[in-house]
């Protein structure tokens, strides 16, 4: 079944929960994508290199932004309410409409690590997705060494579906990527 975009859909452009909101990537934010893109702590786990120019950040800001116009998925920052800091990114990627999936995908700043806020952005955009996209599947990538991240996605609920052997090159060496997922009925508690 295919979903189209409706205008309810579009107008969304805030996820809120007790302490963040999730709202959509501006121009004020390619400082922060330059700070934590740029980083080989942070992306040390993804496909993407350090970032290291503006120009670079300003182009990553029009990628990720162009994500909901492809009809691809979307990208927010995660804002602290407490004092209105950017703590990280966060969205879903290659999401396939007439399957219903897509891929999650949050970082947090390496100051908010441990605190809570990753587990508190993926909650947030997968019950989005649940509500406004009607996916039936959730997919995450965590590669090999990113112990964080997978128990963030077990907490969540999230299976183990497999490992994906040295899929990603860095630094001339390949690395494992684990695939995991959930499941709407999984999620409800439904599944038969």
């Amino acid at each position: 079944m295919s979903h189209t975009i409706t205008a309810e859909l579009a107008a969304i452009t805030i996820l809120e929960s007790e302490r963040l909101f999730l709202r959509n990537m501006t121009p004020d934010d390619v400082t922060l994508l330059l700070q934590h893109f740029g980083n080989p702590e942070v992306t040390k786990f993804i496909e993407a290199q350090p970032i290291k120019t503006l120009d670079q950040a300003n182009e990553w800001l029009r990628w990720m932004g162009g994500f909901w116009a492809a009809k691809d998925g979307l990208r927010r920052s995660a804002i602290r309410k407490e004092d209105m800091t950017v703590i990280g990114v966060g969205g879903f990627h290659r999401w396939n409409r007439e399957a219903n999936y897509a891929e999650i995908g949050f970082d947090i700043l390496p100051p908010y690590h441990n605190q809570g806020f990753a587990t508190e952005v993926a909650q947030l955009l997968i019950d989005f997705g649940w509500q406004y996209l009607k996916l039936n599947r959730i997919e995450a990538d965590a590669t090999q060494g990113n112990l964080a991240l997978m128990r963030v996605l077990d907490k969540l609920g999230f299976k183990q579906e497999g490992v994906l052997r040295q899929r990603l090159l860095k630094g001339g060496k390949y690395y494992d990527v684990h695939r995991f997922a959930l499941l709407r009925c999984e999620y409800d508690g439904d599944c038969s």
